[in-house]
Formats: structure tokens, sequence, C-alpha cells
């Protein structure tokens, strides 16, 4: 396409009509129309130094000069060369989009406004939008730099953690190893009897076998001398060569090896080696607590819940019998102990308690349909699943068929861990981190709630309370 000069310099400065500057401007925007990267002087063939967004036309130094002098010229914005001017000029008029309409949303030139639209100039426009996105910089810097804290945050969670699983791979390897080693000086102490009583047969097998081929040894020579003396034709002389004869000929149907040899006790070592194992994997206890902890929640006594002789403290986190055991109430209609507001339906849940020195307590879960009122079973099958504890030292896993347990602590403070979707409830010893026991295979059906129960048939000073996690564990 062919480029058209235009010299309008002087036309410009004048002071002209509407129609005549919008046919000055459509001819400026189709000489704008080369297909060189160069942009051009509107008005000759000298590349451009300026691109004025008012006239929307490029200019060469020379042709710029009217800007600086021309009073009202001074007011066009000037910027460097721009090739795309036509942008800036109105599709329909042909002006220049120098106005922005707020309800359209987009720029205009002076003849697209249209009464009772708002407009604005561009200028303002531009400020509320340079305002607008200076604040969006700054909510976008405090992202990233929020961004850059959280992956160091999270970096440094991975570091702890993956030193703490470190720890934790090293111990578990240590206790492993210590039970190989329990199992190995087991099958050592098992095998070696064995090992002696093979070496034992081999030994007196050889012995009487060596016995036995000397006496037949002998017995062979008194055959031969036997048979050198049996054609002996002189009574006196055979008589004289006669040799000596065994009284008594040796029997060894009563030969045998003693097979009843000292083997020791297999079931004391199996035993041992049992306690040793369960001893070693008993460390691994403190790890498990270690994991749980992650899942305490908040459990709060429902007052609504309790026994009319439990007295619940003011912030539900203390249950003890009210008043003398005389005086506690009785009766078919009473509900059992107290239980937490606290509901598991899903997940993984743990609590503490503290049972100081009380003489008896009934501590668990409860299925929260449960009856709790009369002849209460405490046994899974009825939706309990607790352990109980009677005075002095009998400790009990209240299963379907009670299991008394052996504890080495009496324990003081005790944690409760529920893994709803595992079936399993299991309670530890908190003073020496140690495993109490497991209920396994429970059936919740449905909602379950903690549960406490002081007895109520003896005096008692110590509340049961629902504890915090100690920060040393």
């Amino acid at each position: 396409m062919s480029r058209r000069h235009i010299s309008f310099e002087d036309q410009l400065v004048d002071n002209r009509d509407d129609r005549e500057w919008d046919e000055a401007l459509q001819r400026a925007q189709v000489d704008n129309l080369s297909e060189s990267d160069e942009i051009l002087c509107n008005i000759c063939e000298e590349n451009a130094v300026k691109s004025c967004l008012t006239c929307l036309l490029h200019y060469c130094e020379h042709h710029l000069k009217p800007h600086y002098s021309v009073e009202r010229l001074r007011g066009h914005k000037l910027v460097k060369p721009e090739k795309r001017l036509d942008e800036r000029a109105c599709s329909s008029h042909g002006r220049p989009l120098d106005l922005y309409s707020t309800r359209d949303k987009r720029c205009i030139c002076a003849l697209c406004v249209t009464p009772g639209v708002d407009v604005i100039p561009v200028e303002r426009e531009r400020k509320m939008r340079e305002a607008e996105q200076q604040r969006t910089i700054v909510e976008l810097e405090g992202v990233i730099e929020m961004g850059e804290i959280k992956i160091k945050d999270l970096e440094n969670t991975v570091r702890n953690n993956v030193a703490d699983i470190n720890r934790e791979e090293t111990e578990i390897q240590k206790v492993f190893a210590a039970v190989i080693d329990a199992v190995r000086r087991a099958e050592k102490e098992l095998l070696a009897p064995l090992e002696n009583g093979h070496r034992s047969l081999e030994t007196e097998k050889e012995e009487k076998t060596r016995q036995i081929l000397r006496n037949n040894a002998q017995h062979k020579e008194t055959i031969n001398h036997l048979n050198q003396t049996r054609n002996e034709e002189d009574d006196i002389l055979f008589l004289k060569s006669y040799p000596s004869v065994p009284t008594e000929l040796r029997d060894y149907s009563s030969v045998s090896i003693d097979t009843k040899l000292n083997f020791g006790s297999m079931r004391n070592i199996t035993t041992s080696v049992l306690t040793s194992i369960n001893t070693q994997l008993e460390n691994l206890c403190s790890f498990e607590i270690k994991r749980i902890q992650r899942c305490l929640v908040d459990v709060i006594l429902d007052k609504e819940t309790a026994h009319p002789a439990l007295e619940v403290s003011q912030d539900g986190k203390a249950v003890r019998v009210r008043g003398n055991a005389h005086d506690i109430p009785s009766g078919p209609n009473l509900v059992d102990g107290v239980l937490g507001r606290y509901q598991i339906k899903s997940g993984k849940a743990f609590w503490l308690v503290e049972v100081g020195q009380q003489s008896g307590w009934k501590l668990g879960v409860v299925r929260e349909n449960a009856n709790r009122t009369g002849a209460v079973s405490y046994k899974p099958s009825d939706g309990y699943w607790v352990i109980v504890f009677c005075d002095p030292n009998i400790y009990i896993a209240n299963e379907d068929r009670p299991v008394q347990l052996h504890l080495s602590n009496k324990p003081k403070k005790i944690g409760v861990f529920v893994d709803y979707e595992s079936a399993l409830i299991s309670f530890y010893n908190m003073d020496d981190l140690s495993h109490i026991y497991t209920f396994t295979q429970c059936r919740f059906n449905g909602t379950i709630r903690p549960y406490f129960n002081p007895p109520l048939n003896k005096d008692h000073s110590d509340p049961m309370i629902i504890s915090t996690l100690n920060p040393t564990i």
C-alpha cells in the first residue's frame, strides 16, 4: 500500500472546523497503515520521534515543534512513537477516545456520549485504575510473601518431622534388634541340648561298639583254640590243651543306648523368651502414644447425664461422689456414671483422665443409646467398653468374658484412644507410658461417648479429672 503524505502543519496550528479535522484524521490513519516496522511522520517521510495521543498522529522532530510553541497544543499528550494509534480512535467516529463510560466500562469519544450516561476523562479513570493496580500489587506481594513464609514453614515442618521419623526408625530398629537377639539366644539355648545329645549318642554308640568288637575278637580266639584241640585223639593231651571257656556267655540283648538325655524345659525357655520379647515390644508403646496424642480432643462432662450422687465441676472437667456413701440415692431408674459431651461418629479421638488415689472406678466408652439404668453389665455386647479397677489391686477389662489385667504399676493418669474405623479402643498408663488393654473388633453401631464412673458405694476425696497432655510426653 502506497503512503500518501499530508502537508498540513500550518493547518494544525489554525483553528479549523470539526468536519475538516475529521477528514484530516481519517487520512492520517490511512497513511499509518504501512507494513514497515518503522514509524514515519504523518506529514513527511522522516522517522517519527513522538506520537500525539490527542491528534492521533506521528511527528518527526521538525513537525513536532508546534506542540511546544503553540499554546493550545501544549496540553496534548506526547509519547514515544506508538504504532497502534488507530486503537486510540473511535471506530465509529474516528475521534480520540478521551472519555470513559462508567456504565459500559469502555473508552468512548465525545460523539459517543449519550444523555444520562456518566462519563469521566480517561485520565481520571486511569488514576483510579492505577490506585487499584497499586493496591492489587501490594496485596499480591503480601500473598507472595505469605506464600514464601508458608514454604519455609512447610520446609521446617518436614525437616522436624523427618528428624522425628528418623529417631523413631532408629528406636524401632533397636527394639526389633533386641527382639531378634532374644529369639536367637532362645534358639541357641533350645538347640544346645540337642547338639549335646547328638554328641552323647554318638559317643556312647562308639564306646559300646568298641566293647562288643573286643569281646567278639576274644570269642573268635577261643573258637579257634577249641577247633584246634577238637581233633586230638589222646584224651590226656586233649584235656590238658582244652582252653578255659567262660562260664557265662555275654548276652548283648541288654546292651542299649541311654536316650533319656537332659534336654531341659522347653516351656521355661519359650516363656522366658516371650517375656523378653514382650518387654522389648512394650518399648514401642511410647512411640504409639506420641502418635495418638495428635488426636487429643476436648472432652467436657455432660451434667445432664450424671447420676444424682455425682458432682460435676463448673468447667465440666472433674467428677466426684457427692457427700457420704450412706447419703447416696439408689433406685432402678437412676442413670449410671456420667458421659462426656464429645460424640464420636468417625475418625480418631484421644483423651486423658486422672484417677488419682481412688479405690475404684470404671472408665472407657459407651454407646450413646446403651442402657444406663437398672442392672448394667458394662460389657461390649451391651454397648460398654470399659476397664474396671477394684481395690486393692484388681484391674479388669470388661469383655463379655472379663479379662483380669496384671499391671506392674498402679496408674494415676490413663489415656483413652478410640479409632472408630479400625473398631478399637486402647487404654494406656500415662505415668510410665505403658499399654494397659485394647478392645478390638468393637461393634459401635452408631455414636459413642466417653464414660466416667467413680464408684458410689465408697467415700472418695479424689475426683476423676479430664486432664491435659503432659508437654514432656
